[in-house]
């Protein structure tokens, strides 16, 4: 046995039971019985024998028990008066049950019991100052550090599977939030696709048409022609990256409703309001969003403000953030809950506002766990350079604020240019 340095909080009780055994001996001298055997050095040396081991009853606990026991017997049968060091048997007791399994410690403390109580039988019937009382006290003596043991390692597996099964619900609520992340990413690089591709298509074909109008201007139309074979390849690059990412989005979502469905009837409350199919929404779909999320039993008042230009990336990223703060909302505001959406468009920003009162769930941690809903809404406004912030609202209730930005007037751009031609 690789014999390993005792710990110091058991040294110390060691010392402890040591102190306690030499001040009881000093003082008990002028007292002890006149049938018991004197303390002599043999005495003092099995006493040490009995509490020295104790050092060690947390890594070697069956060895600890036998060694003390044999020590206390070979003391007992030597005929000396019991001192404190009789404690160690029982501290010993303890770490067999506290520190070994089940079956193990029921099998040494048996063994030791029976053990003790034939020494016992045999003291009483061979000597006189040993009384039959005996054979019930040391039963119930060993049961109570037995207990004890039992009762501290159960207590102590309990925490050891709390702590892994927090440790596991860690594990599992950041693989959730990464899926969801990354199936936010690929659903925004997908739709973003949609918009962009109708940009270069619009560039591409600009490029052709010009080009046909300057065929007598060879380096013109070499460039134009240049745009328009450039614009064709990066569609195809897009098609081709798009068909990565739909696949990519596809197994993380089919995880994130796993997740949905193992974590209880909450699962499937956001699969009425996405349509994967659906053309891409724009903040012309909130009527339709909001009559959804209404019959869903949500009460929800909307209201659209400024009439500047939106770019379609900018619609789609409002529309899928008012999307997923209502459908929180609907998750957790509890029954009779009431919502308001605000959006108020300018030439420079999309700004958008979505409250409730919150009735069911108060606090921002309780909002946030279960759900991977505010992950997806940074992502959007992080892509755009825009700002985000939410929690909870005074008065109770959860809110969102958004602030998109949007530099792209083309209503603008298009009336500067037509008073330019005009003049």
């Amino acid at each position: 046995m690789d014999l390993k340095a005792p710990r110091w909080t058991d040294a110390l009780v060691a010392g402890a039971l040591l102190a306690l055994s030499v001040l009881w001996g000093v003082s008990a001298t002028a007292f002890q019985g006149l049938n018991h055997r004197p303390m002599d050095v043999l005495g003092w040396s099995l006493v040490v024998a009995v509490i020295i081991p104790l050092m060690w009853r947390q890594r070697y606990p069956r060895t600890v028990l036998w060694v003390i026991f044999v020590a206390w017997m070979v003391f007992a049968g030597l005929g000396y008066e019991a001192t404190p060091a009789m404690l160690a048997l029982f501290v010993a007791l303890y770490g067999v049950a506290s520190y070994t399994p089940r079956a193990v410690a029921i099998r040494h403390g048996a063994v030791m019991l029976g053990l003790m109580m034939g020494w016992t039988a045999l003291g009483i019937a061979t000597l006189d100052n040993v009384h039959g009382w005996a054979l019930i006290a040391e039963p119930v003596g060993m049961l109570i550090p037995f207990l004890l043991g039992s009762t501290d390692r159960k207590r102590r597996q309990r925490l050891g599977e709390l702590e892994v099964a927090h440790a596991r619900r860690e594990q599992a609520a950041f693989e959730a939030a990464t899926d969801a992340v990354r199936a936010e990413r690929a659903r925004i690089a997908r739709e973003l696709h949609d918009v962009v591709a109708h940009e270069i298509t619009v560039m591409t074909l600009q490029a052709e048409g010009a080009r046909r109008r300057v065929k007598d201007e060879p380096e013109v139309a070499q460039a134009l022609s240049t745009i328009a074979a450039s614009g064709r390849r990066g569609l195809e690059e897009m098609q081709r990256m798009i068909r990565v990412l739909r696949a990519s989005e596809q197994e993380a979502a089919e995880r994130v409703d796993h997740d949905k469905v193992v974590a209880g009837a909450h699962g499937a409350m956001r699969a009425p309001l996405r349509d994967e199919l659906a053309p891409m929404p724009s903040l012309a779909a909130l009527p339709g969003l909001v009559k959804q999320v209404r019959d869903a039993g949500l009460s929800v008042t909307l209201e659209v403000s400024g009439s500047a230009h939106v770019p379609a990336g900018v619609e789609l990223s409002a529309y899928r953030i008012i999307q997923e703060a209502l459908t929180n909302a609907l998750k957790h505001a509890g029954t009779g809950a009431t919502a308001q959406v605000t959006v108020n468009r300018t030439s420079d920003a999309v700004r958008i506002s979505v409250e409730d009162d919150g009735r069911g769930t108060p606090t921002e941690r309780q909002r946030v766990v279960g759900g991977q809903g505010l992950a997806g809404m940074v992502e959007r406004v992080q892509a755009l350079g825009g700002s985000l912030s939410h929690g909870p609202r005074h008065g109770g209730g959860f809110q969102v604020h958004a602030v998109l930005p949007s530099d792209d007037d083309q209503i603008s751009e298009a009336a500067n240019a037509a008073g330019r031609e005009a003049s």
